[in-house]
């Protein structure tokens, strides 16, 4: 199953752990999703790292770990990939900075992974929570 990953989840993973590092942990074992993000995903990751290593529980060495772990989970998608579906995204996203990810979706006709409440509200069928994947990942929901 095709999934966008968007950088809530990511964050979410880097300074919560719990299900959202559990959904990409799952995945490495059973290998149940393809995962995909936009191309620049990593580079709004890396612009926050100190605030990130301020705020989690993570060392810098085990942040690092995670982090590169996460990375080589997600296959990074282009941006001339999905340009032409951005327009088409635009009216469907809550958030601005939501709209690469719609268009993704788009593009490939796949879920987003996400953690963003609104997100999920104007987009009920396109979007999985982290609690959704693992129940997915653990055979106790269908995809």
């Amino acid at each position: 199953m095709l999934l966008v990953v968007d950088a809530n989840i990511i964050f979410s993973a880097l300074l919560m752990r719990g299900k959202p590092l559990s959904v990409f942990e799952l995945n490495a074992l059973l290998n149940k999703f393809e995962l995909i993000s936009p191309e620049y995903v990593f580079f709004e990751i890396g612009r926050r790292v100190d605030k990130i290593l301020a705020y989690s529980h993570f060392s810098k060495e085990e942040f690092i770990r995670v982090f590169s772990f996460i990375k080589g989970e997600i296959e990074l998608i282009p941006f001339d990939t999905f340009r032409n579906k951005l327009e088409e995204a635009k009216p469907k996203s809550p958030h601005e900075e939501d709209i690469p990810y719609i268009a993704l979706s788009l593009e490939f006709d796949c879920k987003i992974l996400s953690g963003d409440r609104e997100l999920k509200t104007c987009l009920p069928d396109r979007v999985i929570t982290p609690s959704e994947a693992v129940e997915i990942l653990l055979g106790r929901k269908p995809p």
